[in-house]
């Protein structure tokens, strides 16, 4: 019996370790978190715990333009169709905001947790602007920074959103976490569902642009793989991929919606029903992940600070390290 106390406490103090470990490492080594490519083709801005937002030319991925931010950047996502760019934060005494490009002012969105947040997303007429946090709030506003609402994603539970969308033609939120969760704009629970049967966290969701079906991507853990998975609009499982060795940071479709591309322990593209089209191998993990307005070049950023720009085919074209 004083044998079964010790393992026990032993393993409790491993994984503790492995925890804190873990904790350390996400949160201290300079990571590129994410990137987007503008709407018109002409910028990708990038950011991570670098402490700073970085915007590139599209031509020859030159610095353009850059603004501090201490810690860590999140996520970035920019508007449809104005040259402004929603950047979210944490660690960081620099709240989440809204950047305008053409006149470099930088507008705070207020309300959000002190803790930051990771979910991003502005609905598809560009209107609205939705922030998941990380206390499980969600929060919309306007494109001038003025909150217009605010609730909570979950009851019970104080789990962070890991991830936010629109659905392409409605204003029906999707947020990610230890659940997928339809909301509607007031926050009213329209579904929830379990992706799988372990306790696993998903990272990133993206719809598809017909708002038909959706893809998840999620963590995985010691003994289960990360999982890719294809839904339709209500919430069917239709496909399950465990080929990868690492987790789904983040996925893109092209803006044809032929295509999607995931970031994980390599860039693999995939097409509408799931099948893998192409695979680009990678050093290490991919993070950040977008597609140019072409549909022909996707950029990704990654956990060494590896910026790549590889073709539709996932052939690298250049690295900036």
């Amino acid at each position: 019996m004083e044998q079964i106390k010790i393992l026990t406490l032993l393993n409790f103090l491993i994984l503790v370790f492995y925890n804190q470990t873990f904790a350390q490492h996400s949160t201290t080594k300079e990571i590129l978190w994410t990137t987007d490519w503008s709407p018109n083709g002409k910028y990708i801005a990038i950011g991570g715990n670098v402490d700073t937002l970085k915007i590139f030319t599209n031509e020859n991925l030159k610095q353009f333009k850059s603004l501090p931010i201490k810690n860590t950047i999140t996520r970035i996502k920019w508007h449809p169709s104005m040259n402004i760019i929603a950047v979210t934060t944490q660690m960081s005494n620099d709240k989440s905001f809204i950047f305008n490009l053409e006149t470099n002012e930088k507008m705070e969105l207020n309300g959000i947790s002190p803790d930051g947040a990771r979910g991003v997303d502005w609905n598809y007429t560009g209107e609205y602007l939705a922030i998941a946090d990380n206390d499980g709030q969600v929060l919309i506003f306007n494109t001038k920074g003025e909150l217009i609402s605010k609730f909570v994603n979950q009851t019970n539970s104080t789990k962070g959103i890991t991830a936010i969308v629109w659905h392409p033609k409605k204003n029906i939120l999707t947020t990610v976490t230890d659940k997928i969760r339809f909301l509607d704009i007031n926050g009213n629970l329209i579904k929830s569902i379990k992706h799988r049967p372990e306790d696993v966290m998903l990272l990133s969701i993206a719809w598809h642009k017909s708002g038909d079906f959706f893809v998840t991507g999620d963590y995985g853990d010691d003994k289960d793989k990360s999982l890719l998975q294809y839904w339709n609009e209500q919430g069917k499982l239709l496909k399950t991929i465990d080929i990868s060795n690492g987790e789904y940071r983040n996925l893109a479709w092209n803006p044809k919606g032929d295509r999607l591309a995931s970031a994980s322990d390599a860039l693999r593209i995939w097409d509408t029903k799931g099948n893998l089209i192409s695979e680009g191998n990678s050093i290490d993990y991919l993070w950040g992940i977008s597609w140019n307005e072409k549909g022909n070049k996707i950029i990704t950023s990654s956990l060494e600070q590896r910026i790549i720009l590889w073709n539709k085919k996932a052939k690298k074209i250049m690295s900036i390290e």
